[in-house]
This record gives structure tokens, C-alpha cells and sequence, in this order.
């Protein structure tokens, strides 16, 4: 499982704690997502501010994400990549691990980030924003950019593939499967499910297992699937923005 599958499931989890779910619910669910190792705030000032150990010292269990959990406010879900950073604070320290694990959820009341990398929780400061597209947006983004990946490669009659590909394909989408909280509303799991397909699809395109034989036929493949990443990114950035909203909101309904 990748390090997304895993900042998707604790911004998902955390949401769900913040709205009530029980503790041992969401820590099964973390633990899951295979991030075992620990918890370790990244400088001794995010150790001082959080209670977290820091440089040099034990790290602490899943159980240490729990105050993160409850007091940081609803979650959100960065995926940063090079030439995207928005949402990180400039020059700051999360930058360089962010990139390379590619996935960061921030705890917006508490101004830190939780980068899963290595098998563990690494919590820096991140007082940085940046705002999810609405489930309409990016359905209609996706859309539009599958509609013209579709035209480039068929009109090179590269979009074939083998039956190994579909294999591979299949169980790309069966190990990134995201476990999400009762409660997650219908059309964010909807959209999440169509991002978690077309990022296996993108993985195995990225390989270049289509039909695509030329250097100029294997560049067309990465210039008509490169906005679909895009696309597909900050789809699966509202799907979990639209879910944690509802989610860290349900205990407060059900006491109306």
C-alpha cells in the first residue's frame, strides 16, 4: 500500500474520530494502512508543541495520533508533487519529505502535517492551506480530461491492452482499496472509487504497458495522461475533503 493509501485513510479515520467513532475503530483502521513503525514529531519544536517524541527518541505508538485526532480540526489531505506545493509553507521543513512520500494530512488547527514515510508518522509544522475542489468540480475535471486522453490514444490506436495489463490493473485497484468510515457519504466513496481505478490505470500507462511501440507513440501516452493525473489528484483531494467534512460533523447532529 502506498504512502496516499495511507494519508487517505488517516485523514478519513481522524475525520471519523473527531465525529465520534471509537478509538479502537480508528486505530485498527490506521494500523492497517501499514505505517506500523510509529509516530515521531520531526524537530524538537513540533515535540514541544505536540507531546510527541522527537529527534533522537522512541517512537511512539498509533495511539500518540489520537490528541492530533481530536484537536486538530478536520483533517485535509495534501498530495503534493513536484511543481504543485501548494498548501506547504515556503521553505519550510515538511517540503522535501512531503514531495518524496507525496502525501501529507494537516491537522489545520494545530498547524502540523502528518507525512507517512518509512513505515512511520512523521509530524511537522504546516501552517499552510489549500482549499479542495467541491465533488462537482472534480468530476467534471476528471471527466473531461479522460474524454481527451481517450481521443489521443485512440487516434494512435494505442489505448489496447493485454490481458496481463488488465490483470495488473485489477490489482493495483484491489491493494489501494481504501477502508472508509461508516458514515462516508455515497458520493465522495463514489468518487473515491473512480480515482482509486484511474490511478491504476495511470500506474500501469505509466509503465508503458499499452500498445504503444515508438518514442514519439510513448510520448503521446505521457502528454495525453498527464492532465488526467492532475485531474485525478485533486479528485481524490475533494472526495476526502467532502468526507471528512460530513464525518467530523456527525456527532454534532446526533445531538440535535
Amino acid at each position: 500500500m502506498s504512502s496516499v493509501h495511507a494519508a487517505t485513510t488517516l485523514a478519513l479515520w481522524a475525520a471519523a474520530r473527531a465525529g465520534g467513532r471509537s478509538t479502537d475503530d480508528v486505530l485498527a483502521a490506521v494500523d492497517a494502512a501499514g505505517h506500523r513503525v510509529g509516530v515521531r514529531a520531526a524537530t524538537a519544536t513540533v515535540a514541544d508543541r505536540t507531546g510527541l517524541p522527537g529527534p533522537g527518541s522512541p517512537t511512539a505508538g498509533s495511539m500518540a495520533l489520537l490528541p492530533l485526532m481530536t484537536s486538530g480540526g478536520v483533517p485535509v489531505l495534501l498530495l503534493p508533487t513536484a511543481g504543485d506545493l501548494r498548501g506547504l509553507p515556503p521553505k519550510g521543513d515538511i517540503t522535501v519529505p512531503a514531495l518524496d512520500s507525496g502525501a501529507v494530512v494537516v491537522f489545520p488547527e494545530l498547524e502540523v502535517g502528518v507525512v507517512p514515510t518509512d513505515g512511520q508518522w512523521r509530524v511537522h509544522s504546516c501552517p499552510g492551506h489549500h482549499p479542495a475542489l467541491s465533488l462537482g468540480e472534480a468530476n467534471a475535471e476528471i471527466d473531461g480530461a479522460m474524454a481527451e486522453a481517450t481521443r489521443s490514444l485512440v487516434t494512435l490506436d494505442i489505448a489496447r491492452g493485454s490481458e496481463q495489463v488488465r490483470e495488473n490493473v485489477r490489482r493495483r485497484m484491489l491493494d489501494e482499496a481504501v477502508d472508509t468510515p461508516p458514515g462516508t457519504p455515497t458520493a465522495a466513496s463514489a468518487l473515491l472509487a473512480k480515482v482509486i481505478s484511474l490511478e491504476a490505470l495511470l500506474a500501469v500507462a505509466a509503465g508503458h504497458e499499452t500498445a504503444a511501440v515508438t518514442s514519439r507513440e510513448l510520448a503521446v501516452v505521457d502528454d495525453a495522461l498527464r492532465p488526467l493525473t492532475t485531474a485525478v489528484r485533486a479528485g481524490r483531494r475533494a472526495a476526502v475533503a467532502e468526507a471528512a467534512r460530513v464525518l467530523a460533523q456527525q456527532s454534532v447532529r446526533s445531538r440535535r
